[in-house]
């Protein structure tokens, strides 16, 4: 089993009839790497993310994730789809966060934290909740344990739901507009502790319209719009001087 922190996908197409929602999409994600992903509302940038962990099947291309097939192998003749449970083994080392929280309501912070690990990996219960406070203290929430999501602000949710993600020791971190369900003034708290993780070297490809955390933080920056990667580079080079018209009209709408 691989554990590489990489992504590379060859020829990526989905659709949902009758729309094409991705067009031959090619895409490589170095271990470590901080990938950021910006175009307009639906460009494809969120399907791209659920086909990369497996939420939708794509229609054709090649996908290695961690360094081996994703949700599907090769055989002499064709490709075959996984088992339902070799895919659910290969999804738990790829941790997603959402736009909006997910949290089981009627769970504590320190049990939505436990929930994938015990019920999931079979993990211990006392070491799943050692685990939980020290992934709450990594994202500023000590003592918040005992605290369901009603009691929390947003930011406080969304950086709980990045805990529940760590928790299963995720290779690759996705985030989908992570912090756009959130008051201006929460933004700042989520976004530190994702610069956090990319500090500690965690792969990350994040579907962003912050501007400012793509040019601090990321390596790379692909602009996607009609299911196309329209250009892709350096991130500060593309924010500061990007080279296609469409990228252009797009970043003087939003910087």
């Amino acid at each position: 089993m691989s554990a590489d922190g990489t992504i590379h996908a060859r020829g990526i197409r989905k659709s949902f009839d009758p729309k094409t929602v991705l067009h031959e999409v090619d895409l490589d994600v170095a271990s470590g790497e901080v990938c950021c992903i910006i175009g307009p509302s639906g460009s494809g940038k969120s399907t791209l993310l659920r086909c990369l962990n497996g939420l939708e099947e794509v229609d054709a291309g090649v996908l290695k994730v961690n360094g081996e097939d994703f949700g599907y192998y090769e055989t002499p003749t064709a490709y075959q789809a996984l088992s339902r449970k070799k895919l659910a083994e290969q999804r738990t080392r790829i941790g997603m966060v959402f736009q909006q929280f997910n949290l089981f309501p009627n769970m504590t912070a320190q049990e939505n934290i436990m929930a994938g690990p015990v019920l999931i990996k079979g993990a211990e219960k006392r070491q799943s909740a050692e685990k939980a406070e020290r992934l709450l203290a990594s994202v500023g929430l000590k003592g918040f344990g005992h605290c369901y999501p009603a009691q929390l602000s947003g930011g406080q949710q969304q950086r709980v739901a990045i805990a529940r993600s760590l928790a299963m020791d995720p290779q690759i971190m996705l985030f989908d507009e992570p912090t756009s369900a959130l008051d201006p003034e929460k933004v700042g708290e989520v976004l530190a502790v994702m610069k956090d993780l990319a500090k500690k070297g965690m792969t990350m490809v994040v579907v962003t319209h912050e501007m400012g955390f793509a040019r601090e933080v990321s390596d790379s920056l692909l602009f996607m719009d009609e299911g196309c990667i329209v250009e892709r580079g350096d991130a500060r080079e593309i924010l500061a001087n990007p080279k296609e018209p469409r990228t252009q009209a797009f970043l003087e709408r939003v910087l």
